[in-house]
């Protein structure tokens, strides 16, 4: 599984019309190549408001690739993804077509960071579509406002990584999920070495990350706390940064 994350500098003028050709046209006619779009918006607080970003998770290499309108290396339309030469495919989705064919058009520059997630510890559902299967779910979402914090983190080495992820997965994150987050997933930035990973945890608003997103509660049990403390001694360096949800495309609870 591998989470893409993809910057788009739009001019502000242009990015509503640009959120509703994706939300409309775009997402709904990926969720039929099988992917998710799990959170789109722009970065809050230290992050640049120069761009709009989303997190777009594939089966793999090959599905993001299938999916593409035009295939790295070439120029625009000339060579399409596997899933625009399928009619069977295509006749899925070719109804939505025309509301996002547009959209390249409001697009000044972007550029894309691919993540190798953890299938185990990540919740998104996705495969490589094929005629008989079914589509993807419609991805999960707190709405517009809502944020999704994608905290770095790096460690001396992969086996002290391995022990985080350890401590995330069965203590941590069941905490924050009882408080009302929504762990994303964890994964690799790939062009980095196996002692980082990076987190996706989405969150109603920046009050709930404050209350309970940064350090273990007063009223937590004692294995949860202690699995912050040993987890915080773990980490060499630790980035974080939050994403401001900018549309209400997806599945609220």
């Amino acid at each position: 599984m591998i989470l893409v994350q993809r910057e788009f500098q739009v001019d502000k003028a242009h990015r509503g019309a640009f959120e509703r050709m994706s939300s409309r046209g775009l997402w709904p006619a990926m969720r039929e190549m099988g992917m998710q779009m799990v959170a789109y918006g722009t970065w809050g607080f230290s992050g640049s408001g120069q761009v709009v970003v989303t997190h777009s998770v594939y089966a793999d290499f090959d599905h993001w690739y299938a999916t593409r309108r035009s295939l790295p290396g070439y120029s625009s339309g000339s060579k399409v993804g596997a899933f625009y030469e399928d009619p069977e495919i295509l006749e899925r989705f070719k109804h939505l077509m025309h509301t996002y064919a547009e959209r390249e058009s409001l697009v000044n520059y972007s550029e894309a960071t691919p993540f190798l997630m953890d299938e185990e510890l990540s919740r998104p559902k996705v495969h490589y579509r094929l005629v008989n299967g079914p589509s993807s779910e419609l991805p999960a979402t707190f709405g517009r406002g809502s944020i999704v914090e994608q905290a770095d983190f790096s460690y001396e080495n992969k086996e002290i990584a391995e022990t985080s992820k350890d401590l995330l997965a069965s203590h941590i994150w069941p905490d924050l999920e009882s408080q009302g987050a929504r762990v994303i997933g964890l994964g690799t930035n790939a062009l980095q070495g196996d002692e980082t990973f990076s987190t996706f945890v989405a969150y109603p608003s920046f009050r709930e990350l404050v209350e309970y997103g940064r350090s273990p509660r007063q009223d937590a049990s004692d294995d949860v706390a202690q699995a912050w403390v040993q987890n915080t001694g773990l980490i060499q360096t630790v980035k974080r940064r939050l994403l401001i949800i900018g549309t209400d495309y997806g599945k609220t609870n």
